[in-house]
Parts: C-alpha cells; structure tokens; sequence
C-alpha cells in the first residue's frame, strides 16, 4: 500500500496531448509509445491538477491580448473626451508697456539782429534774375505746349473729317456706279422689249397679208358663187321670191356678224417673253384666221376669229384641244375692246 501511495516525481510524468484533426499513423503511434511506457514503467496513477494542458493555456493568451486591447480603447476614449488630442492653444503673452518720458528741451533764444548792411545785393539781384527768367522760361513752356496740344487737335479733328469725306466719297461712287449698272440693266431691257415690239409687229403684218390674201381670195370666191346662183336664180325662181331669197341671206350675214353685239373668239395662248415663229406656224397651220393682239400687261396673245356662229368656234376649241393647245378657251369682244386690243 505504501508503494501505491508513493509521491509522484514530476519527471516520471508522461504528458500526451490529444491532437484534433490528426491523421491514423499518429494515433496508432501515440498508442503504441503509450504501450511502450507502460510495459517499461509501472502504473502511477497522476492527479488532475497536476496536468496542464496546452489549450488552457492558448485561451489565457487569448483572453490577455483582448484585454489589453480593451484597455487601451477605454484609455483612448477617456483621454478623447477629456481632449487630451485637441490642438494646444497659443497663449497670448502681454508685455507691459513702458512709459517713455520725454525732456522738454528748450531752445534758445536767437538774439540775431538783422542788418541791411549784411546783404549782399548783388547776390540777390542774381537770384531775382535766375527766378524771373526761369518763371518767364516755365510762361513759354507752357504756351508752346498749350499751342502744341491745339496744333495736335485740329489735326486730329481734320484727319478725321478727311476719313469722313473719303467714306462719303466711297458711298458715292459706289451709289453711282450702280445707278449705272441698272441703267445699262433697263437699256437692255428696253432693247429686247423694242425687238420683241418690233417682231411682234412683223408677224403681225405677215399674217395680216397673209388673212388679207385669203379673205379677198375667199371673198372673190364667194361674190363669184353668189353670182352664180343669182343667175341661176333668175333663170329659174321668179323675181319676186329671189328678191325674199336675198332679203334672208342679208339678215344671216348681219345676224352672223353682230351676235348680239358680241365679236366671238377663242385665245390659244398668251406669249410672255418671245414669240418664236415654229410656234406661230403650228397655231396657222390648225387655222389661219388668226390674230395677233395685246393684254394691259402688254404680253402677246393668239387669238382665232372673228366667228359667224358658235358651232365654227366650238368645232376649232375641239381641234385645238386635241393639238394638246390645253390652254385654249372661248371669250366674246365687244367691237370697242378689238380695237384696243388688236388694231393698235
């Protein structure tokens, strides 16, 4: 029993330490060093508290390092709110100010008595001179400068006037030259309106001779047949239904000829600028009885009539409208408005 209860030396200890996470080999290892010691060395039974595991003493490190860094959080913030860190703040330093005293030093009395006699008036006529004549030199200075600066500024004023009348002179030639150009603009102008008046004139006498021609022809033609059927007539109508016979033809003709009043018409076209001559044969060749005639703008119209009778008119619009003449339409004159519109 003695031996059971033998104290424990601290050298026959054997710590083992339980590894976590450790792989097979070492553990069959540490059995078997475990075996080994015990067949080696007897029993000893070992009291808790003489074994001190690692992890105990992992854990105090732990918790002291948490712990001293509290503490110094804390020391911070006391030390923060204290304002131990504010900025450190400048002491004004008063110096006292020292009374100065100052002496009153009297000065003394100047017993000096002036004599006329200690003037050397030759000096003092010298310096009268030299402050006369520089008064009188400072007078012409500034007179000639008083004539330089008005010199200056009835220069400056005349250069400026030159600059104004040379732009005005500019403004004038400029002005000029172009009334000019819109001269000669409107002379050429004039020229084509005289050649355009005066072809315009040319046609229309060549169709008037032409129409003049044609309505003798046709009217010799037509004396020639009536005639002819006078005497036919009075060879076999007696004379007194001839006479009726001829009364009706008259009042036809006259019938034909006023319409109401009304010379009938139809406009094939207005000509604004130049009237070409294949446009003029184009028109003569659908009907010649054409007229050649001017509106209040003084612009070129073609006109086909006088008409005896609608039906003739209305059978030419057709012609025309057919010719692609799309922008042909009947119209009436009075015989006044003709005249000023064609025999002019």
């Amino acid at each position: 029993m003695a031996d059971d209860y033998r104290q424990v030396d601290p050298n026959d200890i054997n710590y083992t330490t339980n590894t976590y996470g450790s792989s097979n080999d070492t553990e069959d290892n540490s059995s078997e060093e475990v075996e080994e010691n015990t067949t080696n060395e007897p029993l000893v039974e070992v009291k808790e508290e003489f074994v001190k595991p690692k992890k105990n003493l992992l854990h105090k490190i732990l918790f002291g390092i948490v712990a001293f860094l509290l503490l110094l959080l804390i020391i911070g913030g006391v030390l923060y709110f204290t304002g131990f860190f504010d900025p450190k703040e400048v002491k004004k330093v008063e110096i006292p100010l020292v009374e100065q005293t100052v002496e009153k030093v009297e000065a003394p009395e100047n017993n000096y008595k002036f004599d006329i006699k200690d003037i050397n008036s030759k000096k003092l006529n010298e310096q009268l001179a030299a402050l006369t004549s520089k008064n009188l030199n400072d007078e012409k200075i500034e007179e000639l400068e008083k004539k330089d600066n008005e010199k200056r500024l009835i220069d400056e004023q005349k250069r400026k006037e030159d600059e104004l009348l040379k732009k005005q002179e500019d403004e004038l030639l400029n002005q000029r030259s172009q009334l000019e150009q819109k001269k000669l603009e409107l002379e050429r102008e004039k020229i084509h309106l005289e050649t355009m008046k005066q072809q315009a004139l040319q046609l229309k006498e060549e169709l008037h001779i032409e129409n003049h021609d044609k309505s003798t022809e046709t009217i010799s033609a037509l004396d020639s047949e009536k005639q002819k059927v006078i005497e036919t007539m009075n060879n076999t109508i007696p004379k007194k239904a001839l006479e009726e016979k001829k009364e009706e033809i008259v009042n036809n003709t006259e019938k034909a000829k006023d319409n109401n009043g009304f010379l009938l018409f139809i406009n094939v076209a207005k000509v604004k600028d130049v009237l070409y001559k294949k446009y003029l044969d184009k028109i003569v060749a659908i009907n010649s009885n054409i007229k050649l005639c001017r509106d209040d703008k003084n612009r070129i119209e073609i006109y086909y009539g006088p008409f005896d009778n609608s039906e003739d008119r209305s059978k030419l619009l057709n012609k025309l409208l057919e010719n692609k003449f799309n922008e042909a339409y009947e119209l009436e004159f009075t015989q006044e408005e003709f005249d000023k519109r064609c025999n002019y």
